[in-house]
Order: structure tokens, then C-alpha cells, then sequence
């Protein structure tokens, strides 16, 4: 009897919801004390060092509702998120995994898909979060600098629209970088491999193969102001499209694709964290 009482049997298991954000607590206090998030947060000032220059030379030449998807998809999309999204995404998972210290969150059993959902729900939070302070940044020097334009709400309403495409991207390249965080001994570069090599060089092929980026697709929900064959980069424009000229894809159709991609490499990532060895270093 008195040794029924003593051992009464292993602890059961937290709720899958409780060790999530038990989990996502934890990462996210060790990773906002990270070094590597001032880099970032330096790095991610460049569209407001930009917009800076620009007002310094010429305000009158960049209107706001040019610039603003001109930073999303030359500044953003195709540099700004998939390095945010490689220096925290990728981490989270690798890091705790190669020093051995990702059983630490053992002191009560936790299921490991938790575990994984914890820990990438936190590296999107954070990742968010600075494309989301970098943005704010960038809207408030362009309502500063641009003193001559009115407050409209077409304004609001397209900064409103790149937000929310660059947080889509950021979850999405911080969802596939997890996975590879978590089946990869060597995630980063794999993720320079595919940000940098697959996604620049595909994308900007004028086929349906395009589809198969997230650049294209994130691309595809940026709203462009009408081109002006008057400027040069209207010419620069016109020309572009008429070169790379096929059939427009609905901006659902890359809403459902980004949510998706960011699925299916959360459910890879927790597959592949299931397959490895998790009691030892490496």
C-alpha cells in the first residue's frame, strides 16, 4: 500500500493548448533577449533610411502610393522577410536541438508537437513583430515627410494592404524555415539556398512556374498604382509587363497558397522533430 502511495505513476501529460503557450512563452523570452534582434531591428530601418533619402532629393517624384508597394516588393518581400524569418525562424527549432537543450521543457512531459508549435509560434510572434515596428516606422516618416499629401484613406487603406502582405510572408518564410530547423543540421544555408537561389531565380521566370514561389505570390498581392509611360519608371513598368505578360492570378488564389505553405511546413516541421533525436547534443 505504502508503496502504491509513493509511486503513484508518471505525471500525465499537459493539455496540447497549456504546453503551447507554456512553450511560446519560454522561446519568446529567449529570444527577445537575443543580440541578433538589435541586427535585425538596425536592418530592418532600411526602408525608412530610404524613405528619408528620398524626401531629402525628391518628394515631389515619389508620390506615397508609389513608394509604399515599391518597398514591399523590392524591400521586403524580396530581401527584408526572408532574412528576418532565417535568423529567428530556422534558430528556434536548430539551436535548442544541436546544444541538447531542447529536453529542458521535459520537466513535465510535453507532447512534442506542442513542443514544435510552441516554439514557432513564438518565432513568428517576434518575427512579426519587428516587420510590423519596421512598418509602422516607414508610414510614419512618409506622413512626416510628405507634409503636402493629405491624410486620405486610400493612403491607410494600401499601407493597411502591405502590412498585411509582409506579416503573410513573414509567417509563411518563418513556417518553412522552422521545417527546415527541424530536419536539417545545416538550416540556414538551405534557407539562403531557397530565399536567395530558388525564389529569386524562379520567380522571375514568365511562366506558371512562378507560382511555385512565395515571392510571386506575395508579389501578386501587391497593389500597383497605374504605371505612367510619362517617367521612367513608368517605361521601366509598361516594358515588365509586356515582357512577362500571362494570365493575372486571383489575389485569393495566393492568399490560399501563403496560408498553405505555412500549413503544410508546420505539420512537416513537427514530423520531422518526431524523427529526431532529442536526448543528446546534435
Amino acid at each position: 500500500m505504502n508503496r502504491v502511495l509513493n509511486n503513484p505513476g508518471p505525471t500525465a501529460p499537459l493539455s496540447d493548448v497549456l504546453a503551447t503557450a507554456v512553450v511560446a512563452g519560454a522561446t519568446w523570452r529567449e529570444l527577445a533577449r537575443r543580440r541578433r534582434l538589435l541586427s535585425l531591428g538596425l536592418l530592418l530601418m532600411i526602408p525608412v533610411l530610404m524613405l528619408l533619402a528620398v524626401r531629402i532629393w525628391a518628394p515631389q517624384d515619389a508620390p506615397p502610393n508609389v513608394v509604399l508597394p515599391l518597398l514591399a516588393r523590392y524591400v521586403y518581400i524580396m530581401f527584408l522577410l526572408p532574412i528576418t524569418a532565417m535568423a529567428v525562424g530556422a534558430p528556434a527549432i536548430s539551436e535548442p536541438i544541436a546544444e541538447g537543450t531542447l529536453v529542458y521543457f521535459w520537466t513535465r512531459p510535453i507532447r512534442r508537437h506542442a513542443l514544435y508549435l510552441g516554439r514557432i509560434v513564438a518565432a513568428a510572434i517576434v518575427s512579426c513583430g519587428l516587420v510590423l515596428l519596421s512598418q509602422t516606422a516607414v508610414f510614419m516618416v512618409m506622413l512626416a515627410g510628405w507634409p503636402d499629401q493629405a491624410l486620405s484613406l486610400d493612403l491607410m487603406r494600401l499601407h493597411a494592404e502591405t502590412t498585411v502582405v509582409t506579416l503573410l510572408g513573414t509567417v509563411a518564410y518563418t513556417a518553412l524555415f522552422g521545417a527546415f530547423g527541424a530536419g536539417l543540421k545545416k538550416p540556414m544555408v538551405a534557407a539562403i539556398l531557397f530565399a536567395f537561389g530558388w525564389e529569386a531565380t524562379v520567380t522571375k521566370i514568365p511562366q506558371r512556374i512562378q507560382e511555385w514561389t512565395l515571392q510571386f505570390h506575395l508579389g501578386n498581392l501587391v497593389h500597383w498604382p497605374e504605371a505612367d509611360s510619362r517617367d521612367v519608371p513608368g517605361l521601366i513598368e509598361n516594358l515588365l509587363n509586356l515582357a512577362l505578360q500571362r494570365e493575372p492570378v486571383p489575389a485569393w488564389e495566393s492568399v490560399v497558397s501563403l496560408l498553405v505553405v505555412s500549413l503544410v511546413a508546420t505539420v512537416a516541421g513537427v514530423l520531422l522533430l518526431r524523427g529526431r533525436q532529442l536526448d543528446k547534443q546534435g
